[in-house]
């Protein structure tokens, strides 16, 4: 089926989500925080949340307007994210959230979709979300190319400010998914292989979440409110039970870092390309 050009400006929402701190604390125990990380998981008193937990209401709302590409979803695949915090979200409450399909671009072997989000929390905008994924098989329509994406990698001849290995367990992926990403790539062994797999792979933001948890607790003192952005290229897949090698080195600009995400099990890097943004 044809990519429908026409459903670039598609708008979804709001859709809303009510929340509590279990939900929070679910969302950091699925990025790996454990008992040096109580402040994110306990109940008493009210848990931090993670600014990259604005993924999980925009989930919903950015695959519904992704329907409306007309394009084949079992071919989509996510390339790129960015998590842009407006104010700390609050350990519970009620979020609503806007999708809206920014741009399709031909790639030539897919289509490039771009969907961005904002949602508010309790009537007041906390955080907004970019989304770039390919759809594969969906290019070759004669339309723009896309426009430049992030290049931020580490500067050369330069040591990274912290260095910290993240192991994963085999079941994180079913962890994860516990959060709302229910895709079966992640789960069920015959899907996976059908994908190319020999098992499920580890969700690209879980990864993504990992590596902005990372830079948050090295960077800028584990405190969310120093927190402005986190954007990252997808690179490789990882699997449930690798261990993630982060590294962040500084920028020119105060504030600014570039982060990479390497399986030290293998050295291939599932990040190589991430740009973290803080209060210095």
């Amino acid at each position: 089926m044809a990519i429908d050009l026409g459903s670039v400006g598609h708008s979804v929402g709001p859709r809303v989500k009510r929340y509590d701190w279990r939900d929070v604390a679910l969302y950091a125990l699925a990025l790996g925080a454990g008992e040096a990380d109580l402040g994110y998981v306990l109940d008493d008193p009210a848990p931090k949340v993670l600014p990259t937990y604005g993924v999980i209401p925009a989930f919903e709302p950015v695959f519904e307007a992704a329907r409306a590409t007309r394009g084949d979803l079992l071919q989509l695949l996510h390339t790129a994210q960015r998590t842009e915090l407006v104010k700390p979200l609050p350990a519970q409450g009620e979020l609503s959230t806007r999708a809206q399909i920014r741009g399709l671009w031909d790639m030539k072997i897919g289509a490039l979709l771009i969907v961005d989000t904002q949602t508010e929390v309790d009537g007041a905008l906390a955080c907004r979300t970019s989304w770039q994924m390919l759809i594969r098989g969906a290019g070759g329509f004669g339309g723009e190319r896309p426009p430049a994406g992030l290049r931020t990698r580490p500067p050369k001849d330069t040591q990274p400010v912290f260095e910290a290995e993240v192991p994963t367990s085999r079941s994180q992926a079913l962890l994860y998914r516990l959060t709302g990403d229910i895709n079966p790539i992640h789960s069920h062994p015959e899907v996976a292989k059908v994908a190319g797999f020999d098992r499920p792979i580890l969700h690209g933001l879980c990864t993504y979440g990992i590596g902005a948890r990372m830079a948050l607790k090295h960077l800028a003192g584990d405190d969310p409110a120093r927190f402005k952005a986190f954007e990252a290229k997808f690179s490789k897949v990882v699997m449930p039970g690798d261990t993630l090698v982060v590294r962040g080195y500084p920028l020119e600009q105060p504030g600014q870092a570039a982060i990479t995400l390497t399986v030290k099990e293998t050295g291939v890097e599932a990040i190589a390309n991430a740009l973290f943004e803080y209060v210095p």
